[in-house]
């Protein structure tokens, strides 16, 4: 922070952030000082986990970064130096279902995943439980299903949700603000001017009211 409020010399500019993360303890650093490490990726353009090996939880590494930072490219490298595709996301829900179920308590997972690799259920039908958001600044066709979300502490809590599009008589007459869903969607993969780029539309397939769930806030792990 104090180098970006810097006065840099005539032409100088800030071209890109990278914050590198040795990952053999990197669980130990998020365990006792997470507030800091959440400050440092907060604005990264790339994170370099290095000294990686296939055993470590590299899938919950890599959301502990995109909760806080959606657009950061996250490298992973081994302990040789290369960098290598070396872990594969294995998600606890089925994604070859023909209706892919999201429990309460992976609701942050899917979050993230489907954010971050929104072709991967592209055309697929998603059913989740969330909380319905309405605004005037929407579009009249859409609402924001979704739950709040710790990243940090319970200062540093925000609403992660997805555009959910529905025909405007439905959402009007059916849908009331910061009630909670049971939502089954088709997902699309296309640009939307609330992402500011493409990521994952859902089209509702049936909606119905239900009560608040146990768990509210969604976790990443």
């Amino acid at each position: 922070s104090k180098f970006e409020e810097m006065q840099l010399p005539k032409d100088w500019g800030l071209v890109q952030q990278i914050v590198t993360v040795d990952a053999s303890t990197f669980q130990i650093y998020m365990n006792n000082m997470k507030s800091l490490f959440v400050e440092m990726v907060r604005g990264a353009d790339m994170v370099l986990f290095n000294r990686c090996t296939k055993d470590m939880p590299l899938a919950s590494f890599r959301r502990s970064v995109k909760v806080v930072n959606q657009s950061a490219e996250i490298i992973f490298e081994d302990d040789e130096g290369e960098i290598e595709d070396i872990f594969a996301e294995k998600m606890p829900f089925d994604v070859e279902a023909d209706v892919i179920d999201i429990m309460d308590e992976d609701y942050g997972i899917w979050f993230i995943d489907a954010m971050d690799h929104p072709e991967t259920y592209e055309g697929k039908k998603v059913s989740f439980t969330a909380m319905v958001l309405k605004s005037r600044e929407l579009p009249k066709n859409v609402f924001m299903p979704g739950r709040m979300a710790m990243t940090c502490c319970e200062a540093d809590i925000e609403y992660s949700a997805l555009v959910c599009q529905w025909d405007p008589a439905q959402i009007k007459a059916t849908l009331k603000n910061r009630t909670w869903a049971k939502i089954t969607a088709k997902v699309d993969n296309r640009y939307h001017r609330i992402y500011g780029r493409k990521g994952p539309v859902l089209k509702v397939i049936s909606v119905l009211p239900c009560s608040k769930p146990q768990r509210e806030v969604a976790t990443f792990y």
